[in-house]
């Protein structure tokens, strides 16, 4: 049993405001597509954000459709699931459309049962739990949650195949924690029992063993940001060079990921530092010698001096596709700034729904989320008033149940009955 395991492609991204990278995602997820054919895998799995955006343009859902033909027309089926970036709080998104011409399964709970070739609708209260497989092999995954809905819905995606794949769109504490500063959402004590873990969300590779089993991060397709440069120049006292984030996708034979490197274009991360102007700009122009080519530049200058770094902006231009120069002047001094933590701030439902609205915000289920917080009685206690303050409000409450009557809390309560989630699909906010 072998399969390829994709995340993080993005297609539709203009990075930098230039049109050809969302040109340059889509020919990564081809090269990628077509790499996995080559090496016979079984079947494959995205493991979300497909799309960049929620409401991808025709264009990119031509692309999708083209490049995701690869795969149909080898007849290996793709099981996939929606991130952040893709996600709706409706009913249906884009992968529901490439799921109705036979592109795609889309895997996760849903309000209606799907019953095609390699998939099984598993019933689950009034909602259905959609499932892949391919020969003995279980696929069950869900589409990206935020923490709190995380502990309701990971109970469900136990397996129960003894050969199967968890398919997610989150940040694991023990894997981000090593060297990312990313939230994450579950750690690997939440995690239902599975013979291997496929994830996205995390744009870097990353392997992780723990009890013999693997998570696996395949990264982005193409590189998203800077922190995913493919070299990294720093030049001050002295020059040097390291290679940066490598860039594919993974293949997993019986179990065991390997990560496939593929070749995608350059970004150069750059830092020059000295104490004179001239000194700057001619290592500047050294470095670019170095680094000529279709890649792209995103460097930071710093110099006690101003520079002109519009002047430096078109030099690199000529010998690059894109460059970015930032310049920062050099203080005397700088002044110490101490970062406290969120939780010196925020109290844990605050936390709760701070983390929620990331990303694009889903209003529906920030408000179920409130809704819940409020009628479970957890609203934050206010200690310490003061008696005077106390007696205002008392004396205005009073004022209010007067002039309105008790008939509007009644209606209130009524309200609050009339919005109750009648499916845990309608409590999460779509699927």
């Amino acid at each position: 049993m072998k399969f390829a395991h994709i995340a993080d492609v993005h297609l539709g991204y203009e990075q930098y405001n230039q049109p050809w990278r969302a040109e340059d995602f889509a020919k990564s997820f081809r090269a990628i597509a077509e790499k996995a054919v080559e090496m016979d895998v079984d079947f494959v799995i995205i493991a979300g954000d497909l799309f960049h955006r929620s409401v991808p343009s025709p264009k990119t859902i031509k692309e999708a459709i083209e490049i995701l033909w690869i795969f149909r027309r080898e007849n290996i089926p793709v099981f996939a699931i929606e991130g952040n970036h893709d996600k709706t709080s409706r009913d249906i998104s884009a992968y529901h459309l490439l799921e109705s011409i036979g592109m795609l399964n889309v895997l996760g709970l849903r309000r209606r049962p799907v019953e095609v070739e390699n998939v099984k609708s598993v019933k689950i209260e009034n909602v259905y739990l959609i499932k892949g497989f391919v020969e003995d092999v279980e696929i069950t995954g869900d589409r990206h949650r935020s923490r709190w809905q995380l502990e309701k819905v990971l109970p469900l995606l136990k397996p129960e195949s003894e050969r199967s794949v968890l398919v997610l769109h989150q940040a694991v504490k023990e894997v981000v924690d090593i060297d990312l500063d990313i939230a994450y959402e579950l750690t690997l004590n939440n995690l239902p029992k599975a013979s291997y873990y496929a994830f996205g969300h995390i744009h870097l590779p990353k392997i992780y063993e723990f009890n013999g089993k693997f998570i696996a991060y395949p990264g982005s397709v193409d590189r998203y940001d800077l922190r995913e440069a493919s070299q990294i120049i720093r030049y001050k006292s002295d020059f040097t060079f390291k290679e940066g984030i490598k860039k594919g996708f993974v293949v997993v034979r019986n179990f065991k990921p390997e990560f496939v490197e593929m070749k995608t274009r350059d970004l150069y991360d750059v830092e020059i530092e000295t104490n004179k102007l001239e000194e700057l700009e001619k290592r500047f122009v050294e470095v670019l010698e170095r680094i000529s080519g279709e890649g792209m530049l995103v460097a930071k200058l710093r110099c006690p001096d101003s520079a002109d770094v519009r002047k430096l902006n078109e030099i690199a231009l000529k010998n690059l596709r894109y460059a970015e120069v930032r310049f920062e002047r050099l203080a005397d001094e700088f002044e110490e700034v101490v970062i406290q933590s969120e939780n010196d701030f925020f109290t844990d439902f605050e936390l709760k729904l701070l983390d929620l609205m990331k990303g694009e915000i889903d209003e529906r289920e920030a408000y179920e989320f409130v809704i819940e917080h409020y009628l479970s009685g957890g609203e934050d206690k206010v200690e310490d008033e003061s008696s005077e303050k106390q007696e205002v409000k008392d004396r205005e409450a009073k004022t209010t149940e007067e002039d309105t009557g008790e008939g509007l809390e009644e209606t209130k309560r009524n309200e609050m009955k009339a919005k109750k989630p009648k499916t845990l699909l309608d409590f999460f906010g779509g699927g």
